[in-house]
């Protein structure tokens, strides 16, 4: 439901940048013509009139170019709507206004309200009227969901240092220890703490082992995957399940667990650092990493993966032979084997019809690898944070900024392979639960059904 005038009232800029709205009469006049049964209303079905808009807009019907007025009065409205929330939540710590974003987002001000002037051609609302289907969506929804994941406003809101995150980014990339520290800071209960861990194992071991079928590919990002999507339902029928056992759980109550558990751990990276004890040998301990950096953290790491074991198959391929395929061949079944089923080396060598564990072990070279896949990862992330901030052009500030993510990202990437280290050396382990172990395993599996 909605305000009847958004139809005929139009949010435009003008040759200053400044918003301004104006009463499209012609517009207004056409809708209370179209749909008289609603004109003292003050709230309308939007569903409904949006489609029959569209269905003008989008056919000959004589009714199109006003069908079009009204529809892009409507968007205007619902733009000029989500750049004010912006400005609600972030003016007063990021000082981000709605006057900045207004510009990037509204149509220039006609002289007339010409449906064929060429400067929309290529505008924001042009965009979102040629993707909108009414048979999925009502248009608020999707203007929304556009505005999102503008390029434009993506930029300014980086610019003020502010990187919106679902929950579900925030929930697959917790760690216990994250976690446990977190929910300390909160004052809850050994108890309370205890559930909440056992609900983020479940989360991990469902969600992101089946993370790779979910995740559509972005066409337009520099990255092959999209962004974390809401679980699905028989997802969350398998959290509920691992959780409470025989104990009947809806998906409903497992989704709003998830989501406060969510909503606790953003509420804690908002928070100041507290600052240390100036005699505290630990008080230049660098913090764990910011919440802008967790994603492109995976997109990088998987982009490592990919490049380290792709050098060292072409290593061992490098001569061209037969004995060489074959090699490569068992390197990366004895990969998949050791991180997705985490089956120990001595029983690969035997399966693999390798002399003995040792010299299959000179093929892995695993401690190698995961040295390399360091190295890399922090080269990637170096890539990333310089194109990002567009220092790639001076030398001091690429110095300066070289310093800043070994400080940023180091220590998480020394915890990494730490923990994948650790967990290999475990002999009574049943599967690899490790981040660096399972982006092996997803890009291996993947790799290996190519090949095939």
């Amino acid at each position: 439901m909605g305000l009847i005038s958004r139809y005929w009232i139009l949010f435009t800029v003008d040759s200053l940048s400044r918003c301004r709205n104006d009463v499209i009469t012609s517009a207004q006049d056409f809708f209370n013509e179209q749909f008289p049964e609603v004109i003292n209303q003050k709230e309308i079905p939007d569903r409904n009139i949006q489609r029959q808009l569209m269905q003008w807009y989008q056919s000959n019907d004589p009714r199109s170019e006003m069908a079009e007025k009204c529809l892009r009065c409507f968007i205007s409205n619902v733009l000029k709507e989500s750049c004010t929330t912006l400005e609600r939540k972030f003016a007063e710590k990021h000082y981000l206004y709605s006057a900045e974003i207004l510009p990037l987002v509204l149509d220039a001000h006609p002289k007339s309200f010409n449906t064929n002037n060429k400067s929309r051609k290529e505008s924001l609302t042009t965009q979102i009227l040629s993707t909108f289907n009414p048979q999925k969506s009502n248009l608020s929804t999707w203007v929304i969901t556009i505005f999102k994941s503008y390029s434009a406003v993506k930029n300014i809101l980086k610019e003020h240092g502010i990187v919106q995150l679902t929950d579900w980014t925030i929930l697959r990339y917790t760690t216990h220890t994250r976690l446990k520290r977190a929910l300390s800071n909160l004052q809850l209960t050994p108890t309370e703490i205890t559930q909440a861990v056992k609900l983020l194992d479940s989360f991990h071991q469902v969600y992101c082992t089946q993370l790779t079928s979910h995740r559509k590919p972005k066409p337009d990002s520099k990255f092959t995957t999209a962004k974390y999507p809401q679980p699905t339902q028989e997802q969350l029928n398998q959290i509920a399940a691992i959780v409470y056992g025989n104990k009947i759980v809806t998906c409903e109550k497992i989704l709003e667990e998830l989501q406060k558990l969510a909503t606790q751990l953003r509420e804690t990276w908002m928070q100041p650092k507290p600052k240390g004890n100036q005699n505290d040998d630990n008080h230049n301990k660098v913090p764990k990493l910011p919440d802008y950096c967790i994603e492109p953290f995976d997109n990088c790491l998987h982009q490592s993966v990919q490049q380290v074991i792709q050098n060292h198959c072409n290593y061992i391929e490098r001569k061209g032979t037969q004995k060489g395929r074959q090699q490569a061949e068992k390197y990366l079944e004895a990969l998949r084997l050791f991180h997705c089923d985490g089956v120990a080396l001595q029983k690969i060598a035997s399966q693999l019809g390798f002399t003995d564990q040792p010299h299959l072990s000179r093929l892995l070279k695993l401690k190698i690898l995961r040295e390399d896949i360091r190295r890399n990862l922090l080269l990637n992330l170096k890539k990333y944070v310089t194109e990002l901030s567009g220092y790639s052009q001076s030398p001091e500030k690429l110095l300066e900024l070289d310093t800043q993510i070994q400080n940023i990202f180091g220590e998480e990437v020394d915890e990494l392979i730490q923990e994948a280290e650790k967990e290999a050396k475990n002999r009574y382990r049943l599967m690899m639960k490790s981040t660096l172990a399972q982006s092996i395993c997803q890009f291996v599996a993947e790799y290996l059904h190519n090949r095939h």
